[in-house]
């Protein structure tokens, strides 16, 4: 077991095995940074079994050694490294029981003077025992990548990694691939963790030709680690087949006309292809920097509305704006009855606030609880304010400084079609394998603009922001961001395409139309807010809103009619929520069929098929087009689940009104 000493000035502590270290400006960290330039939640030791490990958590600034900015550092020896600067707060790190020497570079190989002085990437603690050995070849859906003995291979979504993995499921720095005396080991950095087959690995080594599962035992993310000296095994490794991922919840849609018992069923799949997406290695938006990212995340909140009893009942996204805790949403978040709304909702009794973590892979918090102080629902924007902490103690001043930094405001008439946009949020169906279905950590995709679109009751000819973004449920109020780091748009409704026929494609993610409101028309919403707010306020747009279309339910009725196996249901079953089917028989992942009786719809109303875990979390959902016709139809709808899942509710939505058909799987 090995301690670690750690100084600054006069200041000394002492760590045992195992464990990890926090370091920043907050003050419940093991080592209180005091810089300005520091992050709240900066760094962490971490200790694997074979030494300690100095991780950089995210932070702002960075983490500095020999003046290079760093992600890791293995100490072998006495290091000194830098927090927020490369002349920032210095702290000595010193592993007891071993050679006193600075981890990653041998003096004798120093820059003289004058040279700026480089850390190679991929080249790791060259020690004793390091330096010799075989090579290692890491492959990824992006390609193939050899390293020499001695590297240290950092695997994950961030672009600084040496193999970059661009999947939702794999963590910034999600695993180490490194060589110790021994030979090659991979250890695991993740939360979410890394498979092999069944099992999950902390750490493993690497005797041969392995594929791991990042993320998720099946469907996560899959590298093979073939160390050099066992290439012929590995190439007998590669020529099998190799697993398919689960098919993703949301995707394509199909729909086909059947005769089911002498009525017609309309099927439509809300479900993904077979094959995997190809994993790309990522580049960053131009002049998008890694500090201007970091700080868009930060400044994100999930936004948690909850009931009387305190219980989740819907979430969304926002962004800080201000250092006093002003909060920019979407209205169907934040105030979904405010004038203008379509339809209009039920007040939420409360509204936590979650802040992003500094670690990309750990879920947002509820820290904060916060109101609407002014919406505007023909925009569909709000701006809330935090008001007390979570457990409803007011906040002040003090409090509030400890809020991340405020998002800058960008000019969305700047932007242009083909302008690249970074979006941010915590989408529902990223994340449809949590307990709770609120254990979110913050997604980011990045599209551009596609177009600029008009609608009725807003003048000017930039109503909307139409992108090819990849947003979803949950996204809702939520940043995109320009190539500076400002916040130019607020993510707010999802387009998707719905056919008839066997072409096209849609889902609660958008294949092409994500709708994103400027960020310009939130000025005048904004200044109220600064000024105190107007929880009075009225959109000026209200008067120029189209009346809606008439309900067209009114003269159509529609049932749930359960659930089956194979689509031939004939809409007897009753089911509600009060009572839910029990469905026997189910191994997830499955396709299943809900039904519903309908009689009377005429053919060209739109209708919306959404789908919900058995806590009324959104999953997914698609729009389509009633082509049954006005007669009395048993509609089936073809519904691909993922595993994991101990019931669903299928909802048909028309006009105004929803039929949920709920299920239990047994």
């Amino acid at each position: 077991m090995t301690t670690l000493h750690v100084s600054r000035g006069d200041q000394t502590w002492s760590f045992e095995e195992p464990r990890v270290v926090g370091i920043g400006r907050d003050l419940g960290s093991d080592i209180v940074l005091t810089a300005p330039s520091a992050s709240r939640n900066h760094a962490q030791l971490r200790s694997d079994g074979s030494g300690w490990v100095l991780v950089d958590t995210g932070s702002s600034g960075g983490t500095w050694l020999n003046g290079a900015r760093v992600s890791e550092v293995r100490l072998t020896g006495r290091t000194a490294v830098r927090f927020g600067a490369a002349d920032g707060e210095e702290l000595v790190l010193s592993p007891a029981g071993v050679e006193q020497r600075p981890a990653g570079f041998d003096p004798a190989t120093l820059p003289p003077a004058g040279l700026a002085q480089t850390v190679l990437p991929g080249t790791g603690p060259v020690g004793p025992g390091y330096a010799s050995g075989p090579g290692v070849l890491v492959r990824v859906g992006s390609g193939s990548f050899r390293f020499p003995p001695g590297s240290v291979v950092r695997i994950g979504r961030d672009p600084a990694n040496e193999v970059v993995v661009d999947d939702p499921s794999v963590s910034r720095l999600h695993g180490v691939v490194e060589g110790r005396p021994d030979g090659w080991w991979y250890v695991d950095r993740s939360t979410a963790g890394t498979y092999l087959e069944e099992d999950r690995v902390a750490q493993r080594k690497l005797e041969e030709p392995t594929t791991l599962m990042l993320g998720h035992p099946t469907a996560g993310a899959e590298v093979e680690v073939v160390p050099i000296v066992a290439a012929g095994a590995a190439q007998k490794s590669i020529a099998k087949k190799k697993r398919r991922r689960t098919a993703a919840l949301v995707g394509g849609i199909v729909a086909a006309l059947v005769l089911v018992g002498g009525g017609v069923t309309a099927a439509v799949l809300l479900g993904g292809d077979d094959e995997p997406a190809p994993v790309a290695k990522p580049q960053a938006p131009a002049g998008l920097t890694t500090a201007e990212l970091d700080r868009a995340k930060l400044a994100s909140v999930l936004i948690i509305a909850v009931d009387a009893t305190g219980q989740p009942i819907y979430t969304g996204s926002g962004t800080i704006i201000s250092d006093d805790g002003l909060i920019l949403t979407n209205a169907h978040v934040g105030k979904p009855s405010a004038p203008g709304q379509v339809p209009p909702g039920e007040e939420p009794a409360g509204l936590l606030v979650a802040l992003t973590s500094a670690e990309d892979d750990k879920p947002a918090a509820p820290s904060y609880a916060a109101e609407p102080v002014v919406a505007d629902g023909v925009l569909d924007l709000a701006v809330l304010k935090i008001t007390t902490d979570e457990k409803g103690d007011k906040v002040d001043d003090r409090d509030l400084a400890q809020l991340p930094d405020p998002l800058p405001i960008g000019d969305s008439d700047e932007l242009r079609t083909g302008d690249e946009l970074t979006a941010l949020g915590f989408p529902a169906v990223a994340h449809v394998a949590s307990d709770d279905g609120l254990d979110r950590a913050l997604t980011v995709t990045r599209g551009v603009v596609s177009t600029f679109l008009k609608e009725t009751a807003i003048p000017g000819s930039r109503a909307w922001i139409d992108s090819d973004i990849r947003i979803g449920s949950g996204n809702s109020g939520g940043a995109s961001i320009n190539t500076d780091g400002e916040l130019v748009g607020i993510n707010s409704a999802v387009v998707t395409e719905s056919t008839v026929g066997d072409s096209g494609e849609g889902g609660a993610f958008t294949g092409g139309s994500a709708r994103i409101r400027p960020v310009n028309l939130t000025k005048e919403l904004i200044d109220i807010a600064k000024k105190g707010g107007d929880p009075d306020y009225v959109s000026p747009y209200l008067d120029d809103v189209p009346a809606p279309p008439a309900d067209p339910m009114g003269q159509a009725t529609a049932e749930p009619g359960g659930w089956s196996l194979d689509g031939k249901g004939d809409c007897t079953v009753k089911t509600s929520l009060a009572d839910p089917q029990v469905l026997t028989g189910v191994s997830l992942p499955a396709t299943l069929y809900a039904h519903f009786a309908v009689t009377g719809l005429p053919d060209g109303t739109p209708f919306t098929i959404e789908l919900h875990n058995p806590e009324g979390e959104l999953l997914g959902s698609l729009d389509g087009e009633w082509s049954l016709g006005d007669g009395q139809v048993c509609a089936a709808v073809s519904l691909d689940l993922p595993e994991g899942l101990k019931g669903a509710i299928a909802v048909l939505v028309v006009g105004g009104t929803s039929i949920d058909d709920p299920v239990l799987f047994r």
